[in-house]
């Protein structure tokens, strides 16, 4: 990472250390950061383990900015600043993205040359959550008496994320997703191997309605047998514990069919029973590339690549990036495949999408299908059910009922 010459040791050392405040003997800001960030993990169910490393990612890319472009520490941020990080977030200079391996395509580690925060150019919303991350740190170092003021006071908290329903796959470009894999080569191991594994994430992703962290930080225990006393019957259930959780709100979903067969045979593939046992540790979401630190139970390191898939020594994928990557090109074939037909619109609109869209997906195909807002609102983890009411169009549906009963024919039907 480039050093800036003029930042100087008492630049970054904490404004406050001549003063008494709240937080106890901080070396810097970041220092500072640090405690805040481990009040807000503690405050148990309120903040889910995945909202704080949220929020560490977001101190992170505040500090790449803080020590590599902009020369001041946050604690003498004034609103010119705040102008200056809110410029630098719209539009990344390009030695601010993280460098990848020009083969692989994966990124540099936080140890390696060329690592940043930055992974792509954050979204509108994406700049919103880190606004608000930072807003919320600097209003408690003002109250804790590390700052005077808080800077971005004139800006605010930034707006929350709405739900936007239109974010979704239609049906038939779902299913061209899975035509555009049956068509692709599968006649390598590691080729077949990944077409299942995928096949499950977009089956998972369309049937449970997950986020994309509860996928990706579950393993196979989650999925577990429920017998039902009344009717006799063993069904399948995942649960979604509270530290996956968004707002830690644990939830146990019904599993369809479609899924569990799904799962069989991508476990089949990476040589695990087809069926999860209780107390099972692998990771549900596998990498087709094996662990290499990988030992047997005496110690001894597995050292070539056979050996390791013989004793399912898989790295596991437990990052969003991961799983955005995986989705993304897989969407990316399937709008090629759009492309080169003529069919331009939807492939645009295929190219946008994203695992979260997924999820907008299966709430509203689960709405539209009749079942209930209550049981759907359950199966999301949503906790307001006017959260969930935004995919029905209930609110103009109700004014159009209203309407039609005190001024019939006023409004026109489909003409």
């Amino acid at each position: 990472m480039n050093q800036l010459t003029d930042l100087t040791y008492d630049a970054l050392l904490s404004p406050a250390s001549a003063i008494t405040h709240g937080l106890g003997p901080v070396a810097d800001d970041w220092a500072a950061a640090q405690v805040w960030l481990r009040a807000i993990a503690s405050r148990g169910r309120r903040n889910s383990p995945e909202t704080v490393a949220t929020y560490g990612y977001h101190l992170a890319k505040l500090r790449w900015f803080c020590e590599n472009i902009h020369g001041v520490p946050p604690s003498r941020w004034t609103v010119q600043d705040v102008d200056a990080f809110y410029s630098f977030l719209a539009d990344l200079p390009d030695e601010a993205l993280c460098a990848q391996d020009p083969i692989t395509g994966a990124f540099a580690r936080p140890e390696d040359d060329g690592y940043t925060p930055f992974r792509t150019q954050p979204s509108k919303s994406s700049r919103s959550d880190i606004q608000r991350c930072i807003h919320a740190m600097f209003r408690a170092w003002r109250e804790m008496g590390y700052v005077q003021i808080n800077p971005m006071g004139l800006h605010g908290a930034g707006t929350v994320r709405k739900v936007n329903a239109n974010r979704a796959v239609s049906i038939d470009l779902y299913d061209m997703v899975f035509q555009c894999m049956d068509e692709a080569d599968k006649r390598t191991f590691t080729a077949r191997q990944t077409d299942l594994r995928d096949r499950f994430i977009f089956i998972v992703l369309r049937e449970l309605g997950l986020r994309a962290s509860e996928l990706i930080k579950a393993d196979m225990s989650a999925f577990y047998r429920l017998s039902d006393p009344r009717d006799g019957k063993t069904y399948w259930v995942m649960l979604v514990r509270e530290e996956t959780a968004k707002g830690s709100k644990e939830r146990k979903i019904p599993v369809p069919r479609s899924v569990m067969d799904a799962l069989g045979t991508y476990r089949q593939a990476f040589g695990l029973s087809r069926l999860p046992e209780p107390g099972e540790t692998i990771a549900l979401v596998l990498s087709v590339r094996t662990n290499r630190s990988a030992a047997t139970s005496t110690g001894r390191v597995i050292k070539d690549v056979q050996s390791r898939r013989y004793f399912q020594a898989w790295r596991p994928i437990t990052t969003r990036h991961g799983l955005y990557h995986i989705v993304k090109g897989r969407l990316a074939a399937a709008a090629a495949f759009l492309d080169e037909v003529g069919d331009t619109a939807r492939a645009e609109q295929i190219r946008q999408a994203s695992p979260h869209w997924l999820r907008h997906t299966f709430a509203k195909a689960a709405l539209l299908s009749g079942q209930d807002v209550r049981n759907v609102a359950a199966w999301l983890g949503h906790r307001d059910l006017s959260t969930t009411m935004v995919y029905t169009e209930q609110e103009a549906l109700d004014l159009i009922r209203s309407t039609n009963s005190v001024a019939p024919g006023l409004l026109g039907d489909d003409i």
